[in-house]
């Protein structure tokens, strides 16, 4: 199904998502273009976005993360959340929901990522700055309910705890 039919009519899609970190335990969060219909100028998760029909969704997400940040890299399946929301922006009236399975990955040092033009800037936030760094920004719906969902397996995943 077509992103922007989808999103018309807010009919329910399958997206995938990951939270990237860094060798230094830096979380990699995207600033959305200006460009984008959706969401422009958010902070959103490392790398996001729509599964095609009939790919599936772990490789959607692995060929995301190729196209949105130039990575191959191993990702971990955390879980899925239905996300569901209405934005409107200059751009038009937009309704969110979206199935959104969420995975993590941890970039060995020296890593290099090769950011696109989706992104008008990247940001690398330690774990104990994230709550002050989304109580000063706007961020997407999507990260917002998986980061609400995740963030406790998260921070006992990168810390090395269980």
């Amino acid at each position: 199904m077509d992103k922007n039919f989808a999103h018309q009519y807010g009919l329910l899609h399958l997206a995938g998502h990951v939270f990237v970190f860094d060798s230094k335990k830096q979380l990699i969060l995207q600033y959305r273009s200006h460009k984008k219909k959706i969401y422009p100028l958010h902070w959103d998760t490392s790398v996001g976005g729509h599964v095609h029909a009939g790919e599936p969704i772990l490789k959607s997400t692995q060929r995301e993360a190729w196209e949105e940040l130039g990575i191959k890299t191993k990702l971990h399946f955390l879980g899925h959340a239905d996300s569901e929301d209405h934005e409107k922006n200059s751009k038009g009236t937009f309704h969110h929901h979206e199935r959104v399975y969420y995975y993590y990955s941890i970039l060995p040092p020296h890593y290099k990522i090769k950011p696109n033009e989706e992104f008008e800037k990247i940001a690398f936030v330690t774990l104990d700055k994230m709550p002050t760094f989304i109580r000063k920004n706007k961020f997407t719906a999507t990260f917002k309910i998986g980061w609400k969902k995740f963030k406790k397996t998260l921070i006992k995943k990168i810390n090395g705890t269980r």
